[in-house]
């Protein structure tokens, strides 16, 4: 999970009990513009990853689930 959902889930509580600050929202605005990137990023290699497995192409698959680990730990897309 990265920082930026931690935080959402955060503001979403807050929401619960209230209309959000102005702060809040674009701080929410901001967690939800990272998860999409976040998303769209995933998506992409795993679709590259399907396409590896097709392949049987080991190398590339590998090369695939390093990115993705790393997106999973950090947010950005590596570049290896």
């Amino acid at each position: 999970m990265l920082p930026a959902h931690q935080r959402m889930a955060e503001i979403f509580l807050e929401n619960l009990k209230g209309r959000l600050t102005d702060e809040l929202g674009i701080e929410l605005q901001h967690c939800l513009k990272v998860n999409a990137d976040y998303c769209l990023d995933m998506n992409f290699l795993n679709t590259q990853l399907i396409q590896a497995r097709i392949t049987k192409d080991v190398k590339w698959e590998a090369h695939i689930t390093a990115q993705m680990d790393w997106l999973r730990r950090t947010g950005k897309v590596a570049i290896l």
